[in-house]
């Protein structure tokens, strides 16, 4: 198979804010569409703290992608700071709509500083491969890349938040070397927290 893993770029926004909104049916950064997804991964590459791959074959579409933080808070700061306006542009018609938006994204806002001291501050933020392009270990090399890059950075431990009820999602994570280390509620919403060490991922 002719591919490359290469990091995100920002001209890769819309086509892996696609594919989170239709790979990723869950989470509140999916609720708010796939407009705000395109601003915020066109903000990730050029954050300090935030990094990501993706997976681009000879012909077609991107197959996959991954975007990662060293640190959730700094990442939403650095986004906000670089595309805050037209992600609250796009943000405001559900928000007006549903009141709800609004309570979320303050929730999630808060979230990194709420999981535990005793968890790293690097996450895994979002993973998805297209459906055409599932079960060829697409995912598991972006997170080998991915889990690479962190160590590359000195960063020894990341943790990844997925739904307790996401069981193929749990899976992969767990056959990445991911190990369980608490179970809280999010947005209502049961939430595992998996970590890992970046030196004996699988």
């Amino acid at each position: 198979m002719h591919y490359q893993i290469r990091a995100m770029r920002r001209s890769d926004a819309i086509v892996v804010g696609r594919l989170h909104h239709l790979g990723i049916q869950t989470g509140f950064l999916s609720s708010l569409g796939q407009g705000f997804l395109t601003q915020l991964y066109a903000a990730i590459p050029s954050c300090p703290a935030g990094f990501g791959y993706v997976w681009e074959e000879p012909s077609g579409p991107l197959a996959g992608f991954i975007a990662c933080a060293e640190s959730m808070r700094g990442l939403y700061r650095q986004a906000l700071l670089r595309r805050g306006v037209l992600m609250g542009l796009v943000m405001l018609p559900r928000a007006i709509v549903h009141p709800s938006v609004l309570r979320g994204a303050v929730e999630t806002l808060r979230y990194p500083g709420e999981v535990g001291e005793e968890l790293p501050p690097a996450e895994i933020l979002s993973i998805a491969v297209a459906e055409s392009a599932r079960h060829k270990g697409i995912g598991q090399a972006l997170m080998r890349a991915a889990l690479a890059e962190f160590s590359r950075r000195d960063v020894c431990r990341v943790k990844v938040a997925v739904g307790a009820d996401n069981e193929p999602a749990n899976r992969f994570y767990q056959q990445c070397g991911f190990r369980l280390a608490l179970t809280r509620e999010h947005h209502g919403l049961p939430m595992r927290v998996y970590v890992v060490d970046t030196g004996k991922a699988a």
